[in-house]
């Protein structure tokens, strides 16, 4: 075999090597909108330390767009990677039990999810932390963990789903905290796409 013959060998060999190799997947991406503010219940010595507010990520309530996310509305969205965006998730499992994780952060706004974990019903918990650099001091509250109700079943008004690599759906925290004396409650929606599962 003459050189000529040995390099057409190698190419092919190459170009067959690209088109086999995995295509590499989306970017991770979604939404989020969290109201904060005081709990039902507050402990003795305890308090929010601010008056109720609602956040999301894209900022889509401060540019008074009617689309904010809830519960049967997902127009906007952040991708990761992209305007200084972060998004990072895992939604795992199927049929009767799913894990998943996530974060959505944008402009010191963020959304952290960890440990969760739904039923066959699509109902389950998660710990969650709210992050707003301009609405908070200090900037982030924590749930306990597993303190976050997660509801992710469909029903009617709604258009929740959860399957492997992506979740919509609705959480209540009866509260997020910073110890000794910040305490507050929280709620919201959140959609992770594209996630690792």
């Amino acid at each position: 075999m003459n050189v000529s013959s040995r390099w057409c060998v190698t190419a092919l060999f190459a170009l067959g090597a690209l088109a086999c190799s995995d295509p590499v997947p989306p970017p991770a991406q979604g939404a989020f909108i969290a109201s904060v503010g005081p709990a039902p219940i507050t402990p003795p010595m305890r308090a929010c330390p601010t008056s109720a507010f609602t956040y999301d990520v894209p900022q889509v309530r401060d540019m008074a767009l009617a689309e904010v996310l809830d519960a049967d509305n997902y127009t906007h969205k952040i991708i990761n990677g992209q305007s200084g965006a972060s998004v990072g998730c895992s939604v795992k499992g199927g049929g009767s039990a799913f894990t998943f994780s996530g974060e959505i952060s944008q402009n010191g706004r963020a959304l952290s999810i960890t440990g969760g974990t739904l039923g066959a019903d699509r109902k389950g918990t998660a710990t969650i932390t709210i992050t707003n650099q301009q609405r908070l001091s200090p900037a982030q509250l924590v749930s306990p963990p597993g303190a976050c109700a997660i509801d992710a079943a469909a029903a009617a008004g709604n258009t929740f789903e959860v399957a492997a690599g992506r979740i919509w759906a609705h959480f209540k925290c009866s509260s997020v905290e910073l110890m000794p004396a910040n305490y507050c409650g929280a709620e919201g929606y959140f959609v992770l796409e594209n996630c690792e599962q």
